[in-house]
């Protein structure tokens, strides 16, 4: 080892940084980012500053699978749909894709739905099986309705219902129709019917509805796809109960086969589209009827990965989702990285929700660690808070709920009296230079409420131990000046960590310069 040059004159470099940009898990990043943090916010950007606490557990679910907001809060905990904190519906043992259109909130893999405002639970399919005589006979001479006569046969329908008949011994009569005329013991439909006949059993009418992956609702229509089928389906308009309904009309429902590979893994309406997602596929619905309904197909593309389609989400008009190796938002043409930052943690699954012009994301890392990751929309900033792995979350009326793996449930923001802990970490510092040099002095602009805490850390090159500079506790809205011991290095990281709210205002540094040679002071 060589001893360094001295300096006929001591060289000192001043810095202060007074813009806080977040957090950065690259392996190179600006002074004013941070390589690692918990339980920060940008609520007081440009400072940086500790989160809000949560909102009071408001219950805890024994057995949660599914979380919405329709007028109101509604869950299913084991086998039983709440809404408003009533029982309202027994249901299966899954977890649930529920989805509202108009006053109803629709309940997948049950095919149910629940009235908010009646409170009724109405099946989305229905079967009718023949037990008495049933008779088939032309309304009027020489017209094509044919009234289908049995003990009960109409009274589980509505009038325009599309039924599938089934063991009839008229062939012709063995396929799908709509319900032009109704009672309970009647239904009239269209038909072709040369003379009346009658059978004494076997006949079946049904109303069905495909068994779908994802749901959504757009423009007064249910939207649906199946992986097995490779198929996208619609509902007929303003009636989420019937998807076979097929006469020509602008009001029909919609089917259509798609040709991409591999499952799909979401779907969203936004902007007037109804958006399907594969890995790396995006299929657009285009059109506002069944006669000028489109499907273009847009690969390769980056879709939503699988085990995240609950992370799609519209915040602020923009719709964001985590993809295979990034975090994007897409504004109807092709979809932009936001995700540069955290791209390293190689997300694989997660739930997402907005709140307050931002994206909140429970992830989990490569590594399988979760933590809840808020993106600001506006300022294009990420923060990580804390280590929440939500299984569910729904906004609903200005608030966030959620649900966590204990099954508790609370709103993402409130009064919960606890004790916030918090941590900031530098990347590596090399202050514009190689060579070597010595850390003098930091000053941290701070706000440290009463009973905060506040511990200074600083680490050299790659020893692995922190050296602790100063502990403060919470007085006044001040600058602390921390001395350093020097310790000469090419770089260093410093840190902060502590309980209670505190806001980093801004940070001032003294640096003096060393040289190029290897040596300590």
């Amino acid at each position: 080892m060589r001893l360094p040059f001295l300096r006929t004159a001591p060289q000192e470099q001043r810095k202060q940084i007074g813009q806080f940009l977040g957090l950065n898990k690259s392996l190179i990043i600006n002074e004013n980012e941070f390589a690692d943090m918990q339980n920060m916010s940008s609520d007081r950007f440009p400072a940086i500053c500790t989160r809000r606490p949560r909102g009071e557990i408001m219950k805890t679910l024994g057995k949660p699978h599914g979380l919405f907001h329709k007028n109101g809060l509604a869950y299913v905990d084991g086998t039983k749909l709440y809404y408003k904190d009533l029982a309202v519906a027994d249901v299966t043992d899954t977890d649930k894709i529920m989805v509202g259109i108009g006053a109803y909130i629709m309940i997948w893999p049950d095919k149910i739905m629940y009235n908010t405002a009646d409170g009724t639970v109405t099946p989305l399919e229905v079967t009718w099986t023949q037990s008495a005589t049933a008779t088939f006979a032309l309304t009027t001479t020489g017209s094509t309705m044919v009234k289908i006569s049995s003990t009960g046969i109409g009274k589980a329908f509505q009038r325009y219902d599309a039924v599938t008949i089934s063991g009839c011994t008229n062939a012709a009569f063995n396929k799908t129709a709509v319900i032009q005329e109704k009672e309970d013991n009647y239904i009239v439909v269209i038909g072709d019917l040369s003379a009346t006949f009658s059978q004494a059993s076997g006949l079946t009418l049904k109303r069905t509805v495909p068994d779908m992956d994802y749901v959504c609702e757009s423009e007064n229509r249910l939207w649906g796809c199946s992986s097995a089928n490779h198929e996208i389906y619609a509902s007929k308009l303003g009636d989420p109960t019937n998807w076979q309904a097929f006469e020509g009309i602008s009001t029909d429902s919609y089917a259509v086969t798609v040709g991409s590979d591999v499952d799909f893994t979401g779907c969203i309406s936004h902007l007037g589209y109804v958006l399907f997602f594969k890995g790396d596929t995006i299929h657009k619905v285009f059109g506002n009827k069944p006669s000028n309904y489109q499907v273009t197909t847009s690969t390769p593309m980056r879709g939503v990965a699988k085990g995240c389609e609950r992370t799609i989400c519209i915040v602020n008009e923009t719709l964001l989702y985590v993809s295979r190796d990034d975090v994007c938002s897409f504004d109807g043409a092709q979809p932009e990285s936001i995700g540069e930052a955290v791209k390293g943690l190689g997300f694989d699954a997660g739930v997402a929700s907005h709140y307050n012009g931002k994206y909140y994301a429970s992830l989990r890392d490569s590594a399988g660690r979760w933590g809840l990751y808020v993106y600001d929309l506006g300022k294009g900033l990420w923060h990580k808070e804390d280590g929440l792995h939500a299984l569910y979350m729904a906004y609903g009326e200005g608030e966030l709920y959620c649900i966590d793996e204990h099954g508790n449930l609370f709103t993402i923001t409130g009064d919960r009296r606890e004790t916030i802990t918090w941590s900031l970490e530098s990347g590596d510092l090399i202050e514009g230079s190689v060579e070597y040099k010595h850390v003098k002095r930091l000053m941290y602009n701070m706000i440290i409420t009463p009973g905060a805490e506040v511990n200074a850390y600083i680490r050299y090159d790659d020893d692995p131990d922190w050296k602790k500079i100063n502990t403060f506790i919470g007085k006044s809205y001040r600058t602390h000046i921390m001395t350093v011991v020097p310790g000469r290095c090419q770089r260093y990281r410093i840190r902060l960590d502590g309980i209670g709210d505190v806001t980093l205002i801004a940070l001032g540094k003294v640096i003096g310069q060393g040289s190029e040679v290897h040596g300590t002071l």
